[in-house]
C-alpha cells in the first residue's frame, strides 16, 4: 500500500513538473495544425516540402541531422549564424518549439547561445514583423527575453526598430526547453518553461506573414520539435490577461537603438 501511495505521488509530481515546464496557450486558441516537424525528414538549403502549408530549409550556418533532431553549429568564415526557415502563408498562429542550448566552451571566445523565432513578410518589407528572442549572451542584440519589430527598406534603411518588451531570461544549457509563441491580430505572447513571459500589442503585427525562421547561436544547438497551429482569438483572454502577465516586469515599448 505504501509503495502504491509513493508511486501515485511520484506520478502526480511528474505531471506537475511537465505542466509547469510546458507553456499553455492563453492569447489564442489552437485551430488546424499547419505543421508538425519532428526533424526526421532531411532538408537542405534548397527546401523540402513538409506540409501543405510549409517548406523547410536549413538555410544558414552548419547543420547535422542526428536521429530525430537537427543540430546546428557555426565556425568563423561560414557567414550568418544557423537559421532553420519555414516558408508558407499564415497570419495568426501558435508556435511551439522544443530545443536545446549547447554549453559554451570557455576556450572558444566566439561561442554564443541564442534562440530566436522571427515572423516575416518579405513582400511587404525587409526586416521582421516580429522577432521573439531568448538570448542569453549573443551580442547581436540585448540579452534577455525580448520582443522586437524591425522594418527596413530594400536598401537596408531602417524605417522602424521597436523593442516591444524586455524581460529577464532564466535558462539552462544541455536541457530540452519548450517555448510557445502566440500571435493573434495585433498582440503577441511569448513564453518559455513557465518561467519567462513577454507580451506586446502593436498594430504592425496585424499583417499576413509568409516566413518563420529559427535563428540559433554560435555554439551547438539542437531542435527536437516544431509545431505551428492556426490561431483564433481566445474569448477569455481579457479576463485572464492580468493574472497571466502578473509575473512580467512592466515595460513600455521604445524605439530600439541597440549598439554593441
Amino acid at each position: 500500500m505504501l509503495k502504491l501511495l509513493l508511486f501515485t505521488q511520484y506520478i502526480i509530481f511528474s505531471l506537475a513538473l511537465t505542466a509547469e515546464s510546458s507553456p499553455e496557450n492563453q492569447l489564442g486558441q489552437k485551430g488546424d495544425l499547419l505543421l508538425s516537424d519532428d526533424f526526421s525528414v532531411a532538408r537542405d538549403k534548397k527546401g523540402t516540402k513538409l506540409s501543405k502549408t510549409f517548406n523547410a530549409r536549413a538555410n544558414q550556418g552548419l547543420w547535422e541531422k542526428k536521429e530525430n533532431t537537427y543540430q546546428s553549429t557555426w565556425e568563423p568564415g561560414v557567414g550568418h549564424t544557423p537559421v532553420m526557415s519555414y516558408q508558407g502563408d499564415f497570419k495568426n498562429v501558435i508556435i511551439e518549439c522544443t530545443f536545446k542550448y549547447g554549453s559554451l566552451d570557455p576556450k572558444v571566445d566566439w561561442h554564443t547561445q541564442c534562440f530566436r523565432i522571427a515572423l516575416d513578410n518579405r513582400k511587404l518589407y525587409t526586416g521582421h514583423v516580429l522577432s521573439a528572442w531568448a538570448n542569453p549572451n549573443n551580442d547581436f542584440i540585448e540579452t534577455g527575453f525580448l520582443l522586437q519589430h524591425i522594418h527596413k527598406t530594400k536598401d537596408k534603411k531602417i524605417v522602424d526598430d521597436i523593442l516591444l518588451d524586455k524581460q529577464p531570461l532564466n535558462y539552462e544549457a544541455d536541457k530540452w526547453i519548450t517555448v510557445l509563441l502566440e500571435v493573434v491580430n495585433d498582440e503577441v505572447l511569448f513564453q518559455m518553461e513557465g518561467q519567462n513571459i513577454a507580451y506586446a500589442k502593436l498594430d504592425k503585427l496585424d499583417v499576413p506573414k509568409n516566413l518563420i525562421s529559427l535563428t540559433l547561436g554560435k555554439t551547438w544547438h539542437q531542435l527536437q520539435s516544431f509545431k505551428v497551429w492556426k490561431a483564433t482569438p481566445n474569448p477569455h483572454w481579457e479576463s485572464i490577461k492580468n493574472d497571466g502577465l502578473k509575473n512580467r516586469l512592466k515595460f513600455k515599448s521604445i524605439p530600439h537603438n541597440y549598439k554593441k
